[in-house]
């Protein structure tokens, strides 16, 4: 699954077999002015709603992009407020035990 936008993503799977999400922030979204910013981010969230609209409900990639969209949302107060770092990794501990992929942020 790609998704294009102000994030880069990867997945790391750790060695207590739980999953990670890693977060950064794209090269070109930090040279944005935080307006450019908010901007970029709220288009961002359009074009997941948007890709994950067009997708079934039994595609594989779906439970991903939701995932994304969900942490997206949770981050946009903080990108419009300027109280994120963008130069510092996001580590999102994703649990697959729970039924509904509890998701903490570290």
């Amino acid at each position: 699954m790609l998704i294009e936008g102000p994030l880069n993503i990867s997945v790391i799977d750790t060695e207590n077999g739980e999953r990670e999400l890693h977060l950064q922030f794209t090269p070109e979204f930090k040279a944005l002015k935080l307006n450019q910013q908010c901007d970029s981010f709220h288009e961002f969230l359009h074009y997941l709603k948007s890709e994950i609209d067009i997708l079934e409900e039994s595609d594989p990639n779906r439970h991903g992009m939701l995932t994304v969209q969900q942490i997206a949302e949770q981050l946009l107060p903080h990108i419009e407020s300027n109280e994120i770092p963008l130069e510092d990794a996001i580590v999102v501990n994703i649990h697959v035990d729970s039924p509904f992929g509890k998701i903490e942020t570290k």
